[in-house]
């Protein structure tokens, strides 16, 4: 298992990414009133799911123990913090601008891990952890749209308001 340590702490702190990215889209999806966002994000609370039980399998077939929580503290957590406020708020914009900066920071994750000799030595995980990355990048393509969607809705209602004064 020492061999592996320094693969085995990576790809748990990526379980605990996911982890909070499923705690975070679970608490959108019963908060949010909108139900396209609502359809979004129970399928980012599937998507993370896999891929907390794929990374958790690898770590397992190391011989560490994966990760059961979310101990992470840094910029995730913070991330979800801002992100439950949003949901709370109930504001379109401000919920699909946290899931964007969070997703943004799981992708950084991803490629600084993706970076390392050990995983760029072992094909198997090099394969599925880049397909996962694929797939947050993915979503995260639908989170831009649809912000920018909102944010021309938003000005154009605003213009709208504007001229009727």
């Amino acid at each position: 298992m020492e061999k592996h340590q320094e693969i085995i702490e990576v790809l748990n702190e990526l379980i605990e990414i996911n982890i909070s990215r499923l705690e975070g889209y679970q608490k959108a999806t019963t908060d949010v009133f909108d139900e396209d966002l609502k359809v979004l994000f129970e399928g980012m609370v599937n998507e993370s799911t896999l891929f907390e039980n794929q990374i958790a399998d690898f770590v397992i077939s190391l011989g560490g123990e994966p990760a059961k929580d979310c101990t992470f503290v840094g910029k995730i957590h913070q991330i979800w913090i801002d992100f439950k406020a949003a949901v709370s708020a109930n504001n379109r914009h401000a919920i699909l601008s946290s899931c964007e900066f969070g997703d943004e920071q799981a992708i950084l994750a991803y490629d600084a891990i993706l970076e390392i000799d050990e995983v760029q030595k072992t094909p198997e995980l090099q394969r599925f952890l880049s397909g996962q990355r694929q797939a947050i990048d993915e979503s995260l393509k639908i989170i831009r749209s649809l912000l920018h969607a909102t944010h021309n809705a938003d000005a154009e209602l605003e213009t709208l308001r504007n001229q009727e004064n």
